[in-house]
């Protein structure tokens, strides 16, 4: 395997190392057997992922792309277990659930810079009704996150231009305002 990242023994070792301690197939497999022959004792401080430099992830990246591997290190659902989003929030679950098996570079999650959840992900005003009733409080926390972020008084403020006409329309602008506010915090998070 040739790389073309300057890298240091240690780095490739670390690096392979790991991607091999997870995708070796077995004790007679050839991954096994380079796992054996890199002499590499990790020690009690070393915690996988983290602990390895950022040329040992692109080695890691390196030999799941040679090997044909998802590196579930780049998945957003493996990025968002450090973050400081609740992912018991069924709000946030929802875009775990969603985007959670895409790497931000192959997710459409990015076109919430400019764009909106109505037009990312659910257009049917029948799903957002649903949506709604089934997590009102969690899709009002994120409306009230938005209000806090633009200064509004109220919720109603913070819709301020939308067409609402009845009690369905105010429900469905909730959930497009909650969660493009969330999904964006998301995306910022990622990009950050």
């Amino acid at each position: 395997m040739s790389l073309a990242i300057p890298v240091d023994r240690f780095d490739y070792v670390s690096g392979a190392w790991l991607f091999w301690s997870e995708h070796h197939l077995g004790q007679f497999s050839d991954g096994y057997a380079r796992l054996s022959r890199y002499q590499f004792n990790p020690g009690a401080c070393f915690t996988g992922w983290p602990s390895l430099s950022d040329v040992a992830k692109d080695v890691y990246r390196a030999w799941c792309k040679k090997e044909q591997e998802v590196c579930t290190y780049d998945q957003l659902s493996c990025l968002l277990e450090d973050s400081d989003f609740d992912l018991e929030d069924p709000c946030v679950s929802y875009f775990v659930d969603y985007y959670g098996d895409d790497t931000l570079e192959d997710s459409s999650l990015i076109n919430y810079n400019h764009s909106d959840f109505v037009n990312c992900n659910m257009c049917y005003t029948s799903d957002l009704l649903r949506f709604y009733n089934q997590h009102e409080d969690s899709i009002l926390y994120w409306c009230d996150q938005y209000c806090e972020a633009i200064g509004a008084t109220s919720r109603l403020e913070a819709l301020a231009g939308e067409t609402i006409e009845t009690p369905d329309d105010f429900a469905t602008a909730l959930v497009n305002c909650g969660m493009t506010y969330l999904g964006r915090s998301i995306l910022e998070y990622l990009e950050g």
